[in-house]
């Protein structure tokens, strides 16, 4: 559907104001995230970073290769109410103390979640 498009990063524009922007929104977020990697699942020691796109994370991803499909599941609690979201997610970066991935679409009851965890005061 067309909502794929609506999350993706926009492309084109001042690199560096874009980099700015993000950093000025990076908290902690209290969430746990877990990857299905299909036969295995990894549940990141570390969130390093989160947004609408995508999530760079600390975990064991032995095995794992660049372009990866898995499965990334977010809990957290939003105005006492458990929420837990299954995103299908592609892995963009492998790095010795992270893996980032990339969320692929999601319906808009994941990204309304989403902001809410992202942007609550």
């Amino acid at each position: 559907g067309n909502l794929h498009y609506n999350v993706q990063c926009p492309t084109g524009g001042d690199a560096k104001a874009s980099l700015r922007e993000r950093e000025s929104i990076r908290k902690a977020i209290p969430c746990t995230i877990l990857v299905n990697f299909g036969t295995t699942y990894a549940i990141a020691s570390d969130i390093l970073d989160i947004s609408l796109t995508g999530a760079y994370v600390d975990l064991d991803a032995a095995g794992a290769q660049l372009g990866d499909a898995v499965e990334v599941v977010i809990s957290f609690a939003y105005q006492e109410k458990q929420i837990e979201h299954r995103i299908p997610a592609t892995i963009v970066r492998l790095q010795s103390k992270g893996v980032g991935m990339r969320f692929e679409a999601y319906n808009n009851q994941t990204y309304t979640d989403l902001v809410n965890l992202l942007y609550a005061a």
